[in-house]
């Protein structure tokens, strides 16, 4: 339901934060079987979630500040883009930690 400064309240939209960890487990499965591009051929880092943005070209740490931030994001969010960005969180410091710069 839409509030008089045109934000939608948290009370219909909303999804638990557990909902969205149960969420998170099938793009976090489809990024461990390769359903999702990750790795660009120069070596850099994208954002499989994020296709339509400029910026497809991240170090390991600042993708992994991004899938967080907008994991753990505002409200207004979707729950699945969220979940979405858990996934890629995970994986990148569960599967890709490598990546990382010393």
């Amino acid at each position: 339901m839409e509030n008089k400064t045109g934000h939608i309240s948290d009370s219909s939209t909303d999804v638990s934060d557990s909902e969205i960890e149960q969420y998170k487990d099938k793009p976090y499965e489809e990024l461990k079987q390769g359903k999702y591009r990750v790795k660009n051929p120069d070596g850099s880092l994208r954002c499989p979630f994020c296709l339509g943005k400029k910026k497809q070209q991240w170090q390991y740490r600042d993708l992994l500040q991004h899938a967080s931030g907008v994991g753990s994001g505002a409200a207004w969010r979707k729950p699945k883009l969220k979940a979405q960005h858990l996934a890629l969180s995970v994986y990148l410091t569960t599967d890709l930690a490598h990546e990382a710069e010393g």
